[in-house]
This record gives structure tokens, C-alpha cells and sequence, in this order.
């Protein structure tokens, strides 16, 4: 795809600036005239590696602003008005990559393009699923409908985001005090009490010796210690961020006792909201499984399903192929297998899908109760074995001192 950097003023002498995905510099400049925008200089951006690179890091479209754009064309279509009318709107107000994004739609309707090959042409931005959908919105002719459910996942998967966000925060807190405490005890307080614990006693008991061989090292090392922690930090960043290693580390995660079913009962709620939505947009039972299997972030759900559909287009009804997949629970496949044989799937989908982001939630806050004072006990073990070390010699030294003073106390002639 072309890409075309331009400059142009406004009627009110204002300047505009932004990327045009046009064919041609005449297409570019022709574009933004219909736009009234007087183009003062239009360039074709290189195909270089990094000027790619330098596109892909500032042309980007977050969450927040996909959900603005589906929500906007959602009501621009709801209220009656034509998309190309409503779109002069949105640029107006657009800024950056949704910007871009909606002049390169403006252009596309212009030439009669359907909305979905502008969205397909931005799968950094918009999953299968969703281009999917709005195609079969623009094909059924229930267009409007199709994009209310999408802003509706968003908002669903922005809602259980800001759930996690917030249940993490006051433990990620009470962890963030604990080490900075461990540091500032290592690094700050130790050196200048450790003086005073070695001149107590000479054979200081075991804690002490830790805590003041521990406070040695590192500020004998403190460069060291301070790079291996950034390097660790790094590495962890770069693994995290590499997709082979994420998928090693899904498979560690849920396997784990309480993270497999949190993560678990997540995925199967988005996965039959997916489903549903899918259904409910046009799409056929194949059709819909394979799109859902295609976003699910669970491997299990997301093989399970493949099964599914590739049982149905062998000929077998969705509750006989559901039975067969060990790792759908067997429950949801009886359900699911009455559901669909009575004509109730699309609702059965939405009652299972609520039962299990309840379920999550519910697990979610079991997780913190329990770890709450997890991590209470945590930071008194640390509090506690501080306090054991500093404390010990200092009561050691004490003790010596009285038993002295009695034993001169029994000297005779002494007073």
C-alpha cells in the first residue's frame, strides 16, 4: 500500500497534516481538494525499513480511539444521516491515525468500496472477527446493528480490563512498598546500623549476619546488582513480547490451579459472546465457529472449536460434535445441544456467557481474599526478620551488661 505524507491548509488558513493511503500523487491531491484542503505539499513516504518502521510507530489506532470509531459510525448510520455526510463531521474533529484511517474510508466510498476492505486493510487494527462482521452487516443489509455489537465488545472487553486493573492494584501497591522497604533497608539503613550491630557482640547470630552480608554486597556491588536487575527487567520485556514465548508462557499460566480457571471461564465467556454476536449479524454456525475459534486467546476453546466446525461441515449436528470435545464441559454441551435442536442457540449463548464472566468474577475475588493476607503475612516476615536481626544483639549485648553488674554486685567488700 502507498502511502502519501501531505501538508495543506483549511478554509480558515489552518494547517493539516497526515498520511493519505492513495495509489497516486494526483489521486492525493485531487482527495484533498473534493476535501477543501489546499495542498501545499503532498510525498510519497519511501518503502524503506525504517520509514516503515517510523509509519507503523506514529500511525497507530488504540483501544479507545477503535471503540470512538465504531461508536461514531454506529450513531452516524443510527440517526439517518449518510456515511459520507457524517465522515466530513469526524474529520473534523479526527486527529492522527484515526484521521488517516477515516480520510482512506472517505476515499474508499468515494470509488464504491465497501466499508469492510478499509477496515481489511488494517489487520494491526481489526481482527478478522470484526471485519467479518461488518461485512456481513453491509450484505444483510444490518449494517448499523452489526457495529452497535462490536462498539458492545469493546466496551465489554474495556469493562473487564479496568476490572482486572483495578483488583491488581492495591496488591501490586503493598508489593511496590515491600521491595522499595527491602531497598531502602539494603541500601541506606543497614550500612550505618551494621557498625553498631558488629560492635555489640562478636558472634552475631545467624539473621544479623545475613541481613548485614546482604547489605554488604550489594553496596560493595551496587553498579553490578543495578545492572543485572535492568537487564533482567529487559529480557523479561523482550520475552513477554515475542509471540512464540507468550504462547510458552499461556500454556505455564494456565496450568497453574487458580490462573487456569480464572483464565479459563474469561475465555469461554468472550469466546460465546463472540458466537453470539457473530450469529446474530448474519453469519452461518460454520462460519461463526471458525471466526470465534480465530479470536479466542485460549488454545483449548480455540481447538475445540476448529473440531466443532469441522464436524458440522462433515455433516454431524452442533450437539454431537460438542460431545466429542473433552474440553468444553460436558454441561455446556448438553445445553448448547438442546438449545440449538429447540431454535434457542443465540439465547442460550447469551445466559452461558453471563454465567461465566460471573464466574470469573467470582473467582477473581476469592483470588484476593486470599491474597490480601498473603501479603499481609509477607510484609510482617519482613518486618519481623528486620526486626529479629536488629533486635537480637542489642538484647544479647544487654543481657551481658546486667549479668556483669550482678556478678560484681556478689564481690565481696564491694558496695
Amino acid at each position: 500500500m502507498t502511502v502519501y505524507h501531505y501538508k495543506a491548509y483549511d478554509y480558515k488558513g489552518k494547517l493539516h497534516t497526515g498520511n493519505l493511503f492513495v495509489p497516486s500523487e494526483e489521486e492525493a491531491i485531487a482527495f484533498l481538494l473534493r476535501n477543501n484542503l489546499t495542498p501545499i505539499e503532498v510525498k510519497l513516504v519511501p518503502q524503506s525499513l525504517f520509514r516503515q518502521f517510523l509509519l507503523k510507530l506514529f500511525f497507530r489506532i488504540t483501544f479507545s480511539q477503535k471503540l470512538y470509531l465504531l461508536r461514531s459510525l454506529y450513531l452516524i448510520l443510527k440517526s439517518g444521516l449518510t456515511l459520507d455526510k457524517g465522515l466530513e463531521v469526524l474529520i473534523r474533529e479526527a486527529k492522527g491515525g484515526v484521521k488517516d484511517f477515516l480520510f482512506y474510508l472517505d476515499y474508499n466510498l468515494q470509488r464504491g468500496e465497501p466499508v469492510y476492505r478499509t477496515f481489511a486493510a488494517f489487520p494491526q487494527f481489526f481482527s478478522q472477527v470484526e471485519v467479518e462482521t461488518i461485512r456481513a452487516g453491509e450484505i444483510s443489509g444490518n449494517l448499523v446493528g452489526n457495529l452497535e455489537k462490536l462498539a458492545e465488545n469493546l466496551e465489554r472487553q474495556r469493562e473487564i480490563k479496568n476490572e482486572i486493573i483495578s483488583n491488581i492494584i492495591y496488591p501490586a501497591i503493598v508489593l511496590g512498598l515491600a521491595f522499595g522497604v527491602i531497598i531502602l533497608l539494603i541500601t541506606f539503613v543497614m550500612p550505618r546500623i551494621s557498625v553498631l550491630l558488629t560492635q555489640l557482640t562478636s558472634k552475631p547470630p545467624l539473621l544479623t549476619r545475613i541481613l548485614i552480608g546482604a547489605s554488604t554486597f550489594v553496596n560493595n556491588n551496587l553498579s553490578l546488582v543495578t545492572t543485572i536487575l535492568i537487564l533482567i527487567i529487559l529480557t523479561f520485556i523482550f520475552v513477554v513480547s515475542l509471540k512464540k514465548t507468550r504462547k510458552i508462557l499461556f500454556k505455564f499460566l494456565i496450568r497453574l490451579p487458580v490462573l487456569s480457571n480464572l483464565y479459563y471461564a474469561l475465555a469461554l465467556s468472550q469466546s460465546f459472546f463472540i458466537l453470539r454476536s457473530l450469529l446474530s449479524s448474519g453469519l452461518n454456525l460454520t462460519q461463526s465457529l471458525k471466526l470465534a475459534a480465530d479470536a479466542s486467546f485460549h488454545p483449548y476453546i480455540r481447538e475445540s472449536f476448529y473440531d466443532v466446525e469441522k464436524e458440522l461441515r462433515a455433516g454431524k449436528k452442533l450437539g454431537d460434535a460438542l460431545l466429542l470435545q473433552e474440553k468444553i464441559p460436558v454441561f455446556v454441551s448438553s445445553i448448547l445441544s438442546v438449545a440449538s435442536e429447540a431454535g434457542f442457540l443465540e439465547e442460550t449463548l447469551r445466559i452461558m456467557e453471563n454465567y461465566y464472566l460471573e464466574e470469573f468474577r467470582a473467582t477473581v475475588r476469592n483470588f484476593l481474599n486470599l491474597l490480601q493476607p498473603a501479603l499481609l503475612i509477607f510484609v510482617g516476615g519482613i518486618v519481623g526478620f528486620v526486626a529479629i536481626a536488629v533486635l537480637v544483639p542489642i538484647y544479647q549485648q544487654i543481657s551481658q551488661q546486667l549479668q556483669f553488674q550482678e556478678g560484681r554486685g556478689q564481690i565481696p567488700g564491694e558496695l
